[in-house]
């Protein structure tokens, strides 16, 4: 694509110049990474909530999980969310197993999971 057309694809600006504007876009490039992250695996896009309150709480739970993520992970969004995803699987499949260790009944067991 052509420099000049730069002006009709990032910025609503016509005084800024093609340098400019890629500068800026750069140094956005991180947020919309971030915001990409934050739909696609945490559901940032996902609520159905009407409440400016509500969209305020929603979206103050997305953020927590994602510095929870990122500090468990000491890594990225992504890794956190697969550690963290990772050990929530670990720890069904230990209580499944604790839970046939002590006869409890597989209704039972269902019932706790939330799967019967």
């Amino acid at each position: 694509m052509a420099p000049e057309h730069l002006h009709c694809i990032l910025s609503t600006d016509r005084e800024l110049g093609d340098e400019d504007i890629l500068r800026y876009y750069a140094q956005r490039w991180t947020i919309e990474c971030f915001f990409r992250q934050a739909k696609d695996q945490l559901k940032l896009d996902g609520y159905r909530v009407r409440h400016v309150r509500a969209v305020k709480r929603y979206w103050a739970v997305v953020l927590l999980a994602c510095v929870y993520s990122i500090a468990e992970s000491r890594q990225n969004l992504s890794t956190g969310l697969e550690l963290l995803r990772s050990r929530k699987d670990h720890s069904v499949v230990e209580f499944i197993y604790d839970a046939a260790k002590q006869d409890i009944p597989i209704d039972v067991i269902k019932k706790q999971l939330r799967i019967a």
